[in-house]
């Protein structure tokens, strides 16, 4: 790993946990709360939006305080907790004696200040290789999952199927049971490099999911964990098969449950999610109490949003008991003049073909905020963001101005905004649904989500530019920068904004810390050239 340091952090004070919006979910009246358990940047839900302060408008103008160069693709929004960076990538730019590069993956432990790696552990791609009807892990993508840190434990889904969980200091306290094979797990067979070290990540445990649960995983595996608890929500991110064609296990479950502690399975859907679905299921649980209960929440690869309930203390695994669910899609996607709309392809593209759920859904204020897509290769298409209630899975209000997204929503002050594939950014009323505005990116949007903090909005685009807008009912565009390769989705802790992209993470400050490079800012008007940034 390779680290640009251009600004001492030592006038930055990291605190215990970062200053973002903590909330946590209790599994029963019966428990007593319960530490916050964090993903998704520094917060515990979906929501890309966090109460952070002093960030810049223009950080193309600022001079980074470091940079850690990651691997050559990545797309794990980095989290954020006491002091510690956790983010996936592929394995490119693993240092480590012994390992060597295969298009595999990689869970980083780095130092918020500095930037600075305390622990990795990197795991080679599967070999000789995929074989039908399996089609995952081809794309070299590494960790798509995004970290989830619970107290000394980190959680994940790794780029081979695997539910793992970590020591949160890695070797540094020494190996850590029942897992004890991470030499082999990385593939370092050169018996001068089998000694673990301080920097090395220790496994506590790991679930499998394709011989476990008979999974087919497409393309990649790019759930993030749900806990609540003691239990962990994980998608199995079952798909269809190498050829397009057919679905090998329409039956096997699309969401598990497993116990954080040991990861034995407790329960599992039985909703058949498989035999309806389109592509794949790559969307992530989430979970929120309504009207007493907690309930949790996942979009399927159906294009179905679906509420569960909590599955009940038992020795065997059990069946989630389903308690609504809602079609995301209009009935005009799925069936025109009586005859069903076939699906997209890379090989065929349908505008106005149904679709499923990639984003993740976020609730707030009693209502479930959620849209559906498909993949980029498919080509610009139709969408829908809908507003559910959440304790009856009736639709409160939708709308057709956003086309298809693979975006988290982004919520803050009852306006919610989310970039569309092909290269819009809306912004709407989260009570009406009224749109307040649009901006185009001027190319597609589908590799990051908005984020939005201290009145600012942070949208990414495939063109390797990040636009920051005035977050309000009235448009107003603050600044462009242009980056060396695409963005993800951005997040942000104690005045600094963390900047992630395929190929590197970029520590920006605001505030006191800022240091400025040019004075400009790029207007909604302006013909000057974007500011770029590392």
């Amino acid at each position: 790993m390779m680290i640009k340091s251009r600004k001492s952090f030592t006038d930055v004070t990291v605190l215990a946990a970062v200053a973002v919006t903590i909330a946590w979910i209790e599994i029963s009246s019966g428990v007593d709360k319960q530490e916050p358990v964090i993903r998704w940047g520094g917060s515990t839900n979906s929501n890309m939006s966090a109460d952070v302060r002093n960030l810049p408008a223009d950080p193309g103008n600022m001079e980074p305080l470091w940079e850690l160069k990651l691997g050559t693709i990545q797309y794990s929004i980095p989290t954020i907790d006491r002091g510690r960076i956790y983010i996936g990538a592929n394995d490119a730019s693993v240092d480590r004696p012994g390992y060597e590069s295969t298009g595999g993956g990689v869970i980083m432990c780095v130092d918020q200040a500095t930037g600075e790696m305390i622990w990795q552990l990197p795991s080679p791609r599967y070999f000789p290789g995929i074989k039908p009807p399996y089609h995952f892990d081809q794309w070299r993508c590494g960790v798509c999952s995004g970290p989830v840190v619970d107290g000394n434990r980190i959680y994940f889904v790794g780029h081979r199927g695997e539910v793992l969980c970590l020591d949160r200091d890695g070797q540094s306290n020494g190996n850590d049971g029942p897992f004890m094979e991470e030499l082999d797990y990385m593939g370092i067979t050169n018996t001068a490099y089998r000694l673990l070290g301080s920097t090395d990540g220790d496994i506590i445990w790991k679930y499998n999911l394709i011989p476990e649960i008979d999974v087919v995983p497409h393309d990649v595996c790019g759930s993030t964990l749900l806990m609540v608890g003691d239990l962990i929500f994980a998608c199995t991110s079952n798909g269809i098969d190498d050829k397009h064609n057919k679905i090998p296990r329409p039956d096997v479950p699309t969401l598990i449950v497993l116990d954080k502690k040991t990861g034995r399975l407790v329960a599992r859907d039985d909703e058949k999610i498989g035999q309806r679905m389109f592509h794949c299921n790559w969307s992530s649980p989430i979970a929120g109490k309504v009207k007493g209960r907690t309930l949790i929440f996942f979009g399927g690869g159906d294009g179905i949003l679906y509420a569960f309930e909590l599955p009940q203390s038992s020795a065997e695994v059990q069946v989630l008991k389903k308690v609504w669910s809602y079609d995301c899609n209009p009935s005009e996607y799925r069936v025109r003049d009586g005859v069903p709309v076939p699906y997209a392809k890379y090989n065929r593209h349908i505008p106005g073909s149904p679709n499923e759920i990639i984003g993740v859904p976020v609730l707030y204020n009693g209502r479930v905020y959620v849209v559906i897509g498909q993949s980029p290769l498919h080509g610009n298409g139709r969408g829908c963001l809908s507003c559910v209630d959440a304790a009856t899975g009736t639709k409160v209000w939708s709308s057709q101005l956003v086309d298809r997204s693979l975006a988290n929503p982004a919520i803050a002050d009852g306006l919610l905004y989310i970039p569309d594939t092909s290269g819009n950014l809306h912004c709407f009323d989260t009570v009406t649904g009224e749109r307040y505005w649009v901006h185009s990116l001027e190319r597609k949007a589908w590799c990051a989500s908005a984020f939005v903090a201290d009145d600012k909005v942070y949208a990414g685009t495939e063109a390797n530019t990040v636009w920051v807008l005035k977050a309000g009912k009235e448009k107003e565009v603050l600044s462009r920068m242009r980056l060396k390769s695409m963005p993800i989705t951005l997040t942000a802790g104690e005045g600094v904004l963390y900047v992630p992209t395929q190929r590197s993470l970029i520590a920006v400050p605001g505030g006191p810390m800022a240091k400025r490079i040019t004075s400009n800012t790029i207007s909604e008007q302006s013909s000057s050239p974007t500011n770029t940034i590392r």
